[in-house]
């Protein structure tokens, strides 16, 4: 089958499938895209496969291209503001204090105590944001806090 008819074919299959896997509209279109690119620069092995390898080779082809694009947004993170609430810090000398032990932190572990500390979410839903197991989630913020706790210490 030749490229393009494997793309009027199964592309919006493709994408359907893609989309399902990683949850994300929008990756899964550059996915597939991504997938046929790949399979015109390989067009003449793919031409000459029969249409189930074909079909198998390029949904396997998208599904790596979103994995990859998943773990590429996850180490682009924005870190996040740390502007500390008004309320339970009665004295500024205290948001000044968290915020430069904070800033201490690596990347890695200081944005899973963001979330859970000033967003509010559980290990669960920042192991699903950061892409990694909440066990991971629980043992960074552990040793996000403990770093902190040594810093406050070693300071004053």
């Amino acid at each position: 089958m030749l490229i393009e008819d494997a793309f009027r074919k199964y592309s919006k299959p493709m994408q359907q499938h893609v989309t399902a896997f990683c949850r994300d509209e929008s990756a899964a279109m550059d996915a597939v895209s991504h997938a046929f690119t790949q399979a015109w620069i390989r067009k003449e092995m793919l031409e000459a496969m029969p249409d189930p390898a074909q079909k198998a080779w390029l949904y396997a082809a998208a599904r790596n291209a979103a994995v990859d694009i998943k773990r590429k947004e996850s180490r682009f993170a924005p870190m996040p503001e740390y502007d500390l609430p008004d309320d339970g810090y009665p004295d500024p000398s205290d948001r000044i204090a968290v915020s430069e032990l904070m800033s201490l932190l690596p990347a890695e572990l200081a944005i899973p105590v963001h979330m859970k500390y000033w967003q509010g979410m559980n290990a669960t839903e920042i192991g699903t944001v950061m892409g990694i197991p909440p066990a991971t989630v629980r043992t960074r913020i552990r040793t996000a806090l403990s770093i902190m706790r040594k810093n406050l210490k070693g300071e004053y």
